[in-house]
């Protein structure tokens, strides 16, 4: 008797468990756009591929993408992270679609971007990304 009483609280915890993890939203859309400019600034390409939707890719797979901006940062010179300091100035977000704007600030000034994200299954994707204005240059 007491082996069933066991088994039958164990599988209600299991149930809660999965329950819980069924209904957890993952990352907010912030904090993914924050995850993509972290992986710039840290050239951590393999993440930037995980975080980048099609539209960012250019039809590339992982390998292909990741050997491509290895190469034109190489070419520029840029081979180290910058240890930039990230923030996010505003989010807007409505239903699948969020932009966050980010404020990238390094020993040179900062810059502001827009993350455009849209909800996957998955989570969020990063599907455009552009410099918004120089704020302290």
């Amino acid at each position: 008797m007491p082996l069933l009483v066991a088994l039958l609280i164990v599988a209600a915890l299991l149930f809660v468990l999965w329950i819980a993890f069924a209904k957890d939203p993952g990352p907010a859309a912030a904090d993914v756009a924050i995850a993509y400019e972290r992986a710039w600034d840290m050239l951590d390409f393999d993440l930037l591929y995980d975080l980048s939707g099609p539209e960012l890719r250019d039809g590339m797979r992982r390998d292909e993408f990741v050997a491509a901006k290895r190469a034109a940062y190489e070419a520029s010179g840029h081979r180290a992270p910058i240890g930039a300091t990230i923030a996010v100035d505003e989010t807007v977000a409505a239903n699948e679609t969020a932009v966050v704007v980010t404020r990238v600030t390094t020993a040179e000034g900062s810059i502001r971007n827009s993350v455009v994200l849209e909800k996957t299954s998955n989570g969020w994707a990063v599907v455009r990304y552009a410099i918004r204005d120089a704020a302290d240059r």
